[in-house]
């Protein structure tokens, strides 16, 4: 196959053999400026081989050139070796796995800046029903039944306003609770979208709440009978009770959801995030308390690594939200002053989204300038969400005192989900974050609908470290192809409404960077991921269709049919079913 230009800008480069006789041994290596810096190339030694080879490919590595290659070799989790097919086959020794990718597109996997992914063990996924990209009302109700399939009678179901827009339906609108009887007949459901008020549950949700006609929030037909939609009160008892329910659970049953979770991130394309905390939209005492706490914390994932289930990179941090926010609460977190401890699998990196609240769209000193003193000196890292144009403004300000005081920069600190409106955050934000060492978080809620975004296109243009994140999954969809649709295309899942306007729109390929090659950093992985090059963590997917050459509204409905992290094949489907079961 000769070398063909098969991306905008990519580059297709032979393999270079290079002989190192004093070490009786094979260096192999694509010769790119990309695998260059990533270190001295990979040695093979006599009669060894890679553990896995994929070949006839169409691999784009998303190194400094945008090289495609054609095969890709992996050892130990890393990746050994890219480029023809021929001479990367011939690696292959006995017990070399070999995989022929059929001409499919690989890109390396994908990776959310901010998800709020952990809390999908607590909030258990498997009792979660998604419409992230789900457009037939039929398909959508089918969810409901497959769900209910897989849960005891009398477990609550539930979908959360961040998956989707009542719009977005062939057949538009929320669900009727006859249609929800149909389908889960013995358990309550519980439904909120966007465009719609409230909540709406079936026939055995009223029974489990005791809500009849009569009850405050409880909507009734003309018949003077509940039709399903809950308001204020009603909608909070039913949040509530569904919160009491998960706090049931065991902690192997929490793993149980989170690894569901992971999986399906797997077959979405995602193979790292970071996690910042959350609030906790169940809890039983209405007050909407930090997420992640007590055994409803960290426990999930760190018994997932423990027993080697992990299948998604995750860094995550300790937050402070509601009645918990403020210094006192920073500080208990911060006691032992562990910060960064742990792998490239897991680690706990740092602090926030959230630490306090706005008083006048503004992090009031003298307690912020108190809890950004506290972490600097004690080496945090540092994420916090800064939505409003005053937030940016007194946040920056802030940051640059606390800077006096003790440098942050190397510090990985960043702005969280900015914007409302291509005007900010403005060209001023992000020279001073660039400054500082910082970074910023773009995501994508309007995606649902509307035409608050961040200006992707300043951002990917300004120098500040910058990468692509979804706050899913209570504020977004999850689903990443999502949110690189939304970036690429400009619009939303209302029909005919425009979100992100031309000019800050991406190309396909710079949105690819802004969810690979550019979020290494916020992971504090920047030399270990977001692209395949030589040395490199063997993360990838092998795609359900080509990213570079589908319909543009196609973009969103991506998956992955064969997805690799850290060498190890994590999900399969299509001619790869059961490859992920050895």
């Amino acid at each position: 196959m000769k070398a063909t230009k098969l991306i905008p800008g990519a580059v297709a480069r032979p393999l270079r053999l290079t002989w190192a006789p004093a070490l009786v041994a094979l260096a192999v290596f694509t010769g790119t400026a990309g695998a260059a810096s990533s270190g001295v190339p990979a040695v093979v030694k006599q009669g060894d081989g890679p553990d896995l080879v994929l070949y006839n490919g169409q691999i784009s590595t998303v190194d400094v050139d945008d090289s495609t290659v054609e095969a890709i070799a992996i050892r130990d989790g890393k990746i050994l070796a890219t480029g023809r097919s021929g001479p990367v086959r011939a690696l292959a020794k006995e017990g070399t796995q070999v995989i022929n990718l059929n001409g499919r597109r690989v890109l390396p996997g994908l990776i959310d800046a901010t998800l709020h992914g952990i809390r999908t063990g607590y909030h258990c996924f498997t009792r979660s029903v998604r419409h992230d990209t789900t457009f037939s009302r039929s398909r959508a109700l089918a969810e409901y039944a497959r769900v209910a399939a897989q849960n005891p009678p009398g477990t609550w179901l539930f979908t959360t306003t961040g998956s989707w827009q009542v719009v977005q339906l062939d057949v538009p609108g929320m669900f009727t609770k006859a249609e929800l009887d149909a389908v889960a007949p013995n358990h309550p459901v519980f439904v909120q979208a966007a465009g719609f008020s409230g909540v709406q549950v079936n026939t055995r949700a009223l029974q489990a709440l005791g809500l009849g006609p009569g009850s405050p929030g409880v909507v009734l037909d003309a018949t003077g009978q509940p039709t399903g939609q809950l308001l204020a009160q009603a909608s909070g008892t039913a949040s509530r009770a569904i919160g009491t329910q998960l706090q049931q659970m065991s902690t192997a049953e929490q793993a149980d959801c989170l690894a569901a979770f992971m999986r399906e991130q797997n077959r979405r394309g995602l193979t790292a995030w970071d996690d910042a905390g959350g609030n906790d939209p169940f809890d039983p005492a209405g007050s909407g308390i930090t997420v992640l706490r007590d055994n409803h914390g960290y426990q999930a994932v760190n018994r997932l690594r423990r027993e080697g289930r992990m299948t998604t990179r995750v860094t995550f941090n300790l937050s402070c939200f509601g009645p918990d926010a403020g210094i006192d609460c920073v500080r208990a977190h911060t006691f032992n002053a562990l910060g960064r401890v742990g792998d490239d699998m897991l680690r706990l990196r740092g602090v926030g989204e959230d630490v306090m609240t706005l008083t006048g769209g503004i992090y009031a000193d003298p307690e912020y300038a108190e809890i950004l003193r506290h972490l600097a000196t004690n080496d945090w890292p540092f994420q916090h969400h800064a939505s409003a144009p005053i937030t940016q403004l007194s946040m920056v300000e802030s940051w640059e005192r606390a800077n006096q005081v003790r440098p942050i920069a190397g510090l990985r600190w960043f702005m969280l989900h900015p914007g409302q409106g291509p005007a900010d955050p403005t060209q001023e934000i992000f020279d001073r974050l660039r400054a500082l060492g910082a970074g910023i978080v773009l995501t994508n809620s309007a995606a649902r609908g509307g035409t608050s975004h961040p200006p992707y296109r300043r951002a990917y243009e300004s120098g500040t470290q910058t990468c692509l994140g979804t706050d899913a999954l209570n504020a977004s969809t999850y689903a990443p192809f999502v949110n690189i649709w939304y970036t690429v295309s400009g619009k939303t899942y209302i029909p005919g409404q425009q979100g992100v306007v031309p000019e800050q729109r991406l190309t396909r390929l710079e949105a690819l960077h802004m969810a690979t090659r550019k979020c290494g950093w916020f992971m504090d992985l920047e030399h270990k991921i977001g692209s395949l090059e030589v040395g490199k963590y063997a993360d990838l997917i092998v795609l359900s269709a080509d990213y570079f050459t589908v319909p543009e509204d196609d973009i969103r409905m991506l998956t992955s049919v064969l997805t690799i992290v850290n060498g190890r094949i994590v999900y399969a489907d299509s001619e790869y079913a059961g490859l992920d079961h050895p």
